[in-house]
């Protein structure tokens, strides 16, 4: 009987991509599967990629870390999902994934938003909710923290460092010219910072 618990995805030999497929049969020595299109392949077991699929409940889900399958494809799946729902934050446990929007998101950083977050009424994934904990942190435990924002050229590391900056600089009071003055200034460092990156690279 196939169901939701025989859904799968496998990347075949010579493939580019992963591929939904429906576990149909298996033995010790191979699997045979329905794949997207709906004809049958069988494949050997020996080298075969070959994960189990998340129910479609919980594809959508806020922390990866809930997820039963936690591997590369069921993750792909989830942001895909998350993104197609509007959603480009995502968190596996205390790391925050973002996708890049390719659209105008300004509604997600306004400033009712913000204070949300720094009030903790909100906590769903979130840049800034990342650099609020980083800062209740730094208040609570008088330590140093970080924020590590990594990720490939064009991907949005200095949009998000930007966030986190807005954040950081009017934590405990509203926006002011020494606030913004301070923001600014980190800022104007950034030119320097990309370029060791870039020539790095």
């Amino acid at each position: 009987m196939l169901s939701e618990t025989n859904r799968g995805w496998v990347f075949p030999p010579k493939a580019t991509v992963w591929e939904e497929c429906v576990i149909k049969e298996s033995n010790e020595s191979s699997v045979t599967l329905i794949m997207a299109d709906g004809g049958s392949k069988q494949f050997p077991k020996k080298g075969l990629q070959l994960c189990y699929r998340n129910p479609t409940a919980m594809e959508n889900s806020e922390d990866f870390l809930v997820l039963p399958h936690l591997d590369e494809p069921n993750i792909l799946q989830s942001l895909r999902v998350r993104y197609e729902a509007g959603e480009v934050y995502s968190y596996t446990g205390p790391i925050l994934i973002a996708v890049n929007p390719w659209r105008d998101v300004s509604h997600l950083y306004t400033h009712s938003i913000m204070e949300s977050y720094q009030t903790n009424k909100a906590h769903a994934p979130h840049i800034w909710d990342v650099a609020n904990k980083a800062y209740a942190a730094l208040v609570s435990k008088r330590k140093g923290q970080c924020v590590l924002i990594a990720g490939e050229s064009g991907a949005g590391k200095t949009e998000s460092t930007k966030k986190v900056l807005q954040l950081l600089t009017a934590a405990g009071e509203n926006r002011t010219k020494a606030s913004a003055s301070i923001e600014q200034q980190i800022m104007l460092t950034n030119p320097v910072l990309e370029s060791f990156g870039n020539a790095k690279t």
